[in-house]
């Protein structure tokens, strides 16, 4: 991928993922989503199940949790009851991954503050998450598919963020855990460096256009020192 990660002064702010990049959010998801199969006579999915499924909304996961060949109306029941438990559990039981505090804080400092989430959860949900952790703060917008119109992998699921923060794609660097982050890196044209995750092997990231994979969150400053223009 031809990006300017190599002008000066790049990256000139830093779009973030959130479940899996900076909140630990597996858990919570798979205790909502569970409860939501239970109850309408499905078997629960195994906490690696949902590691490997999220990332593309509920309705998603939802519609893989129940099989594609379950009847809309049952799979919009176990939808329905995902979307009443997960608010009322996912603040508490979803801690913000170590480094997060320290790495946001870091990036808001060299970037003055432009810093943006681009999740395909809610932007609402995110912000309240946000807020809750005491991470607001350094998080100058949110972006959700009811902000953007649009679900990552689509390009438009990071225009708002871009408009909100004054810049170009190329002067952006987006960090996700998930190849559906690298591949919307790739059609929005914005470098990307990917985490590792245990639902997506390094090589597929690196194969998608990643840019680097780290070991951990905070592995990025680090990365950014040694890579970025200007961030020493």
């Amino acid at each position: 991928m031809k990006t300017s990660a190599s002008a000066p002064g790049w990256p000139q702010a830093v779009l973030f993922d959130l479940d899996g990049t900076l909140a630990d959010s597996f858990d919570a998801i798979a205790r909502a989503l569970n409860r939501g199969l239970r109850e309408e006579g499905f078997p629960a999915r195994s906490l690696a199940w949902v590691h490997r499924h999220v990332g593309r909304g509920a309705l998603e996961l939802v519609c893989d949790a129940v099989g594609r060949e379950v009847g809309v109306e049952r799979a919009r029941a176990v939808g329905a009851l995902f979307a009443t438990y997960y608010p009322e559990i996912f603040l508490e039981q979803t801690p913000p991954l170590p480094g997060a505090r320290e790495v946001l804080a870091h990036v808001h400092s060299r970037t003055r503050g432009r810093v943006a989430v681009v999740s395909n959860k809610y932007a609402a949900l995110c912000r309240r998450w946000l807020n809750y952790w005491r991470l607001g703060e350094l998080v100058a917008y949110v972006s959700g598919p009811e902000s953007s119109g649009a679900r990552k992998p689509d390009p438009r699921a990071v225009g708002p963020a871009l408009a909100a923060l004054d810049v170009r794609p190329d002067q952006a660097l987006l960090v996700g855990d998930m190849l559906v982050d690298v591949t919307t890196g790739r059609n929005a044209g914005i470098p990307v460096v990917a985490l590792r995750s245990e639902a997506t092997f390094s090589a597929a990231l690196r194969a998608g256009g990643a840019l680097a994979v780290l070991f951990d969150l905070d592995d990025l400053p680090g990365w950014l020192a040694g890579n970025g223009r200007g961030w020493r």
